[in-house]
């Protein structure tokens, strides 16, 4: 319990930093709220402890999640009666950026495999109409993940910097903006974004090995947060 504190007053502290233009008077598509990914992801997390690896991975994912096996592949098709391994991968967020409309979250941490191998996880989470959020993008790599803080308990969790008041990208009032599924099958390579633009994504997956960068519009200009990469196996 004392565990679960820890993380919501952090990623809560997160979000009382950030405010939209005019003190937060100005009302947006969703409140954003870095304790919801933490929540999302460690609920991911425990599900698949308790039922299953790719049993959590089905329930959990958007019809048009991808996943990277290496191929770039629509996750709800491979998933699909896939068996569950003798034991789940184990994974736990350290780091999670929000957009500034509250639609989309993208968390990053360490996982380890039963024979004791670990590596960083990345998993992006797009809001649904209820409120709750389902993950559209999972990568992983075998890269040890860089954590901002040596405590075990500490998130660090950061909001997007909104749109100018006025200006010609801003958040637009108690409006339910597009969502742009991606392509079934996916791309090897591709984009996305959140409904704002304060929060981008881009892979690449080709014969050299896949990337996957974050960036998001933070403290007045546009930040990488995220690089992870993943190197092609060598040939037999």
């Amino acid at each position: 319990m004392a565990a679960a504190a820890g993380i919501a007053l952090v990623a809560t502290l997160a979000t009382a930093q950030q405010r939209p233009p005019g003190g937060g008077r100005e009302r947006m598509a969703a409140a954003p709220n870095p304790s919801a990914i933490v929540s999302a992801e460690l609920a991911f997390a425990r599900l698949a402890r308790e039922r299953g690896q790719w049993t959590a991975f089905r329930e959990t994912a958007e019809d048009d999640a991808i996943m990277f096996l290496p191929d770039t592949v629509n996750a709800q098709a491979w998933l699909r009666k896939r068996p569950d391994p003798a034991q789940a991968v184990a994974w736990s967020p350290r780091a999670v950026y929000v957009s500034c409309d509250g639609g989309y979250g993208v968390s990053t941490g360490p996982w380890t495999q039963a024979d004791g191998s670990t590596g960083t996880f990345t998993t992006i989470w797009r809001r649904q109409r209820k409120g709750s959020f389902k993950w559209i993008l999972d990568f992983g790599s075998d890269q040890p993940f860089a954590a901002a803080s040596n405590d075990d308990l500490l998130i660090d969790g950061k909001v997007a910097d909104c749109p100018a008041r006025g200006g010609p990208d801003r958040v637009r009032n108690n409006e339910r903006l597009p969502v742009v599924p991606i392509p079934n099958p996916p791309p090897a390579s591709g984009e996305g974004q959140s409904n704002d633009g304060t929060l981008r994504w881009r892979w690449t997956n080709g014969p050299d090995g896949r990337t996957l960068d974050v960036m998001m519009r933070y403290q007045g200009e546009e930040r990488q947060v995220i690089r992870e990469s993943v190197a092609a196996a060598p040939a037999p």
